[in-house]
């Protein structure tokens, strides 16, 4: 009978490392996708990004400080749509043309509380992309600063 108990607590003792092992490689699993997510720096410094945000927004400039919890945005733009004041006549029987969406490119500061830059919390951003150097918005913003 003394034999049955060692062999039932070798068992269970098996069982417990096998759990200890199990746990430990997730843990450390997560710990290793975790840091190598925040490792890796995004943004190229020679580009603009645009940043994409949980609310729907998107703002568009140069990206720093990544790694900490909130990253800053300088040289900072955002697209506002152009909607016209007045819709066109049309005559009955004509088709009504397609809307086209205009968009102007705003720099941020020409607000009434003119703000310079701008820190946004980490957890608020959906993903960072870099643009390219030829761009829609990256020229627009080149333009704008001749």
């Amino acid at each position: 009978m003394a034999e049955g108990n060692q062999g039932e607590a070798g068992g269970s003792l098996g069982k417990i490392i096998t759990v200890i092992v199990i746990v430990a490689v997730i843990v450390a699993g997560f710990v290793y996708f975790k840091k190598g997510k925040n490792s890796a720096d995004v943004a190229d410094a020679t580009k603009y990004q645009a940043v994409f945000l949980t609310n729907g927004q998107t703002y568009f400039g140069k990206v720093s400080n990544e790694k900490r919890a909130y990253v800053s945005l300088n040289d900072v733009y955002y697209l506002v749509l152009k909607r016209p004041l007045q819709t066109q006549q049309q005559t009955e029987g004509e088709p009504t043309p397609p809307a086209t969406p205009e968009y102007s490119l705003i720099k941020l500061g020409k607000e009434m509380h003119g703000p310079t830059s701008m820190s946004i919390n980490k957890d608020q951003i959906l993903f960072i992309e870099n643009l390219a150097d030829d761009s829609k918005v990256v020229s627009a913003i080149k333009g704008a600063q001749k």
